[in-house]
C-alpha cells in the first residue's frame, strides 16, 4: 500500500496481476473539514468495510475457521462504531434490530450513513 494522498487516496498492490489499484475516499473542503486542500469523489471507510465483510464471509464459507470468524466480528465492531460516530456527531440515535442491518438497510442519499434517513446536514 502506499499513500498518494494522506487520508484520501491510496495505491493497494494486486496480487495475480502487475497494475495497483486505487482506493479514493471522498475529500471535502470547508469548515467542517480542516487541512483538506481541493476535492473529489469518492467512497467512505464504511462502504469499504462492508465490502471487506462480503470479502471474509465469502472466504469463511470456502474454508471456515475461528480467526476468520473472530475477523469477521471485528470488522462488524468496527462498521458499528463508525454509524454510532456518525449518529452522536450528526445528533440523531442509531435505532438498529441488529447489527445485520448495517450491511443491508439502505443507507441515506445525502451523507450514506445507515439510518440517517435523509434528516442530515452533509449534502
Amino acid at each position: 500500500m502506499r499513500i498518494l494522498d494522506a487520508g484520501h487516496v491510496y495505491e493497494i498492490d494486486c496480487i495475480d496481476g502487475e497494475e495497483a489499484q486505487k482506493l479514493s475516499f471522498v475529500k471535502r473542503e470547508g469548515p467542517g473539514y480542516p487541512f483538506n486542500k481541493g476535492s473529489h469523489p469518492g467512497t467512505n471507510v464504511r462502504e469499504v468495510i462492508r465490502c471487506l465483510i462480503d470479502r471474509t464471509k465469502y472466504l469463511n464459507n470456502q474454508k471456515p475457521c475461528a480467526e476468520t470468524e473472530s475477523a469477521l466480528e471485528c470488522l462488524k465492531t468496527a462498521l458499528f462504531l463508525y454509524e454510532a460516530r456518525a449518529a452522536r456527531r450528526h445528533n440523531r440515535h442509531l435505532k438498529l434490530a441488529s447489527t445485520n442491518e448495517l450491511m443491508y438497510r439502505e443507507v441515506c442519499d445525502g451523507c450514506k450513513h445507515v439510518g440517517c434517513e435523509g434528516h442530515c446536514s452533509e449534502k
